[in-house]
């Protein structure tokens, strides 16, 4: 039988090879994928297979993506680009930071002070090192 498994956020590689003694290696064809932040751990997963190295979103991206999952396909209120492009920058270039903080502003409210607060307690946030 074939198996496709994904491992999400490998911490290390002794935790890799642990993992790895569960799955036989008798080319079936099954898959392994698995994602890490660490390029060490990376290193020692990849066995000549595939590895793809993700990059930080750009400021621009960032806030396209934080303004699509906010506002869709649509056009957005022009008074909030500014701070929302400071939010999207905020994220640091995490795609899951932007989608995240976009999901909490889609259902708040659209007006400035609203989003600027959300500004505001994700610096905080930040400095704090939480």
């Amino acid at each position: 039988m074939k198996y496709l498994i994904v491992l999400d956020d490998m911490w290390s590689i002794k935790a890799w090879q642990h993992v790895r003694r569960s799955f036989p290696d008798d080319r079936n064809g099954s898959r392994i994928v698995l994602t890490t932040r660490l390029v060490d751990v990376a290193s020692c997963v990849c066995s000549g297979n595939s590895l793809h190295q993700m990059r930080f979103l750009s400021m621009e991206e960032s806030w396209d993506l934080l303004s699509g999952k906010v506002f869709g396909n649509g056009s957005y209120p022009p008074e909030l680009e500014k701070i929302g492009r400071y939010i999207g920058h905020q994220c640091q270039g995490l795609p899951l930071a932007v989608v995240a903080i976009g999901g909490l502003l889609s259902k708040m409210s659209k007006e400035t002070s609203s989003w600027e607060n959300v500004a505001e307690k994700k610096l905080v946030r930040s400095r704090s090192g939480s």
